[in-house]
């Protein structure tokens, strides 16, 4: 089955409060994009394997979230959508 990310494909904007300060956090990438020089251009579930995290069995996208009022960075872990949920959230916000 596929899974995607909201935040990588552009459905759904990073919601998450910095932990030290409680500002929203902005959205820094990948977390797998910071591994090395050609991190971003690794396939995703091949960057998933060795990572240290449970998100590919999981079906998570981790990302960096950066504070700007206190300058820290923190992993963010998301839900990864199925297509049958990007459906049934279509429909909702068409007939609403």
């Amino acid at each position: 089955m596929i899974h995607l990310c909201p935040v990588c494909n552009g459905f759904a904007a990073l919601q998450q409060a910095c932990t030290a300060c409680g500002q929203p956090l902005q959205d820094a990438g990948r977390l797998s994009d910071f591994y090395g020089d050609y991190s971003p251009y690794q396939e995703i579930d091949n960057a998933k394997m060795d990572n240290g995290y449970m998100d590919r069995l999981r079906h998570q996208c981790i990302h960096t979230g950066w504070c700007p009022s206190c300058q820290t960075e923190q992993a963010v872990v998301l839900a990864e959508w199925t297509p049958a949920i990007l459906v049934t959230d279509m429909e909702k916000d068409a007939y609403q």
